[in-house]
């Protein structure tokens, strides 16, 4: 299974792509960071919030809270026998940002038209993928959406209780500082997020 997981795009992939990703993820996923000539420079969160239905009718949305760091301080603690828990909220970004196969991805980008010299570029006509997005990454996207909206109905389940008519999840991105200024006083990283939409939530077992 991780070498089908792990080899480019093609018809095997294609065809059992399904098989395969419910297999492999969140829990065996592959990251070759360690070898890679580019080393990890940047890590990521989860934040959650939820709109919580009060006693009088009204809907109040909550402050973006934070699910990774006490599955980090777990983890910490539990060297021996450490929860898998931790993996499930690092798997969340991970499966958002990796359903598109990577060689239908460098097509995509030779087949995108100029549209000024050092002004970017545009896709094909009417904005549509050139290739377009096959079964296995449409069905990749949607079962990483589900699972993103599985995970925050969990954790909002934990924080606010059964009241909750929506939620939604932030993937949060630190990117290092530079190795060149490591000796800089107060150097910063650069921080970036991006939102899901707004999701009913699911009932999820604990």
């Amino acid at each position: 299974m991780t070498a089908l997981y792990e080899m480019p795009f093609n018809p095997v992939k294609e065809r059992y792509g399904d098989e395969i990703t419910s297999y492999m993820l969140p829990y065996f996923v592959q990251d070759w960071h360690l070898f890679a000539p580019d080393p990890i420079d940047r890590d990521k969160g989860v934040l959650v919030r939820a709109k919580k239905r009060q006693p009088d009718g009204s809907t109040v949305t909550t402050q973006w809270t934070d699910v990774t760091s006490p599955a980090l301080q777990q983890l910490y603690g539990e060297r021996f026998w450490p929860s898998r828990g931790f993996r499930v909220s690092s798997g969340v970004p991970q499966l958002l940002e990796t359903w598109r196969d990577p060689e239908l991805e460098k097509m995509r980008v030779k087949n995108q038209v100029a549209d000024t010299p050092g002004k970017g570029v545009r896709k094909g006509k009417q904005g549509k993928e050139n290739p377009p997005l096959s079964q296995g990454e449409k069905d990749s996207r949607d079962e990483a959406i589900q699972f993103a909206q599985s995970f925050a109905s969990a954790q909002a389940s934990k924080l606010w209780g059964s009241d909750v008519e929506y939620v939604q999840v932030r993937i949060v991105t630190n990117e290092f500082p530079r190795f060149s200024q490591r000796y800089t006083r107060d150097t910063k990283g650069k921080v970036s997020y991006y939102d899901l939409a707004w999701m009913k939530p699911v009932k999820v077992e604990q």
